[in-house]
């Protein structure tokens, strides 16, 4: 088999577990898929893939060609950074991809403003909550929001972060006396996540002995969905907080590090043109707003955090979603 769109079929039909996944991500619809697949069976005389109730399972002869269709794949995309990283004109595409929940108002003036100074660089923007994967040139360029990105990756950290607990304002004059410490009966009903190791986080327990988990999402829009209802008191990014018109920060929980937001590529496109300029672009704007994601300086807040804000980056671990 030499024919390496059949290939990307059987490896997106192998990596999704199925038709309806494989035809989701090479955007077709599933029976393209079917037809593809049944193809490149015929033409090799072998199936790559048995059918069963739970799915499709690699035979012995798919394992192979898939196995080939990951090398091919490795070498394209090698090529294709090696090519882009000889692109000596500031004009052109550039695909960026950035956690929902960063993509805000204020991002969207970041845009407005460098498509003004840069009218012929064209601007593809992926708000997706998907890590998408820089070495497989999904992307650009990414804003990230990490602890440690990824350490083949080349960029800087823009701001630091800090997150706190917000509620309604109807909330907050509701259980005003239990937040002040009047009232040390009536547990304080707070908006969980899944993800948390902890049924209550140390932050509030400390500072909140009684307490309730009022509800328990893996969503962070639907965490703000109800806690704009007064379900109960919800932890968020500084940055999300307090641009909610319909929150206000709880005085009586500090302000603590979250993880902060960086910008990366790949170390090949580094100097292309048009990816510096707007590395270097979004990295000033962002790092001069500073307050808006790090919040107002309180008692033993600490400044390591601003020292390192300015760190350039050339390689670290693994990365942390928003």
């Amino acid at each position: 088999m030499t024919d390496w769109d059949s290939l990307r079929y059987i490896l997106a039909v192998a990596r999704e577990g199925g038709l309806s996944g494989a035809a989701r991500v090479l955007g077709v619809n599933h029976a393209t898929v079917s037809r593809q697949l049944s193809r490149a069976e015929e033409a090799a005389g072998v199936r790559f893939f048995t059918r069963l109730a739970s799915g499709l399972q690699a035979t012995e002869a798919g394992k192979v060609a898939i196995g080939h269709a990951e090398e091919v794949e490795a070498r394209m995309v090698a090529l294709d950074i090696a090519l882009a990283a000889r692109d000596e004109t500031e004009e052109g595409e550039l695909t960026i991809t950035i956690p929902p929940l960063v993509a805000d108002d204020l991002f969207a003036e970041d845009l407005k403003e460098f498509k003004r100074l840069h009218p012929n660089i064209d601007l593809k923007i992926h708000g997706a909550v998907k890590v998408l994967n820089l070495h497989k040139r999904e992307a650009d360029i990414a804003i990230r929001v990490s602890n440690s990105p990824e350490e083949s990756l080349w960029g800087r950290m823009m701001a630091p972060q800090r997150a706190g607990w917000f509620a309604s304002p109807a909330f907050l004059e509701e259980y005003a006396d239990v937040l002040t410490g009047k009232d040390t009966e009536t547990p304080l009903p707070y908006i969980g996540f899944t993800a948390w190791d902890n049924v209550c986080p140390p932050t509030l327990f400390a500072n909140m002995p009684s307490c309730k988990l009022a509800l328990k999402t893996d969503d962070m829009m639907s965490a703000i969905s109800a806690a704009h209802l007064g379900i109960g008191i919800m932890r968020c990014t500084h940055l999300v907080g307090s641009r909610d018109p319909k929150l206000v920060r709880i005085p009586q929980f500090a302000l603590d590090d979250h993880f902060p937001i960086w910008i990366l590529t790949h170390p090949d496109l580094r100097h292309v043109p048009r990816v510096t300029e707007f590395m270097r672009f979004i990295a000033g704007r962002f790092s001069a707003r500073r307050d808006v994601y790090f919040g107002p300086d309180e008692p033993n807040a600490g400044g390591q955090m601003a020292v390192n804000e300015q760190a350039t980056f050339d390689g670290t671990a693994t990365e942390a979603a928003q």
